[in-house]
């Protein structure tokens, strides 16, 4: 049931990345592909910490906060290392930041949830 849970929290998300970066013009990427790529990146890496800050984080709060900022660190690595992505500096694009992470960890905490 956890890997399930897995792939279900790195669809779920990657989709969810997709949409929300295809549809803003606040991280301008080049070409679907490096969306697509990206997207799926995002999905991945974030169910994944997600996935281990489940079994080693035992307090809610701390573990979203750790999701948050993990997912920050992982958009900017992905926006670093793909030659489509650019990040644009401001307020909006913080707080479209900010609500990403937010929307990632809230995905893969409310998927990855294992009620018996």
């Amino acid at each position: 049931m956890t890997l399930y849970n897995l792939l279900t929290a790195f669809v779920t998300a990657g989709v969810a990345a997709f949409i929300a970066i295809y549809n803003t013009d606040f991280i301008p990427v080049v070409t679907l592909g490096g969306t697509v790529l990206g997207s799926a990146l995002l999905g991945f890496c974030s169910a994944l910490l997600a996935f281990v800050l489940r079994k080693t984080a035992r307090s809610r709060l701390l573990r979203c906060a750790l999701e948050v900022v993990g997912c920050s660190c992982i958009i900017v690595s992905i926006a670093h290392f793909l030659p489509g992505w650019q990040l644009r500096f401001g307020l909006g694009s913080a707080i479209f930041l900010l609500l990403l992470c937010v929307l990632m960890a809230a995905i893969n905490e409310f998927t990855l949830n294992e009620t018996k």
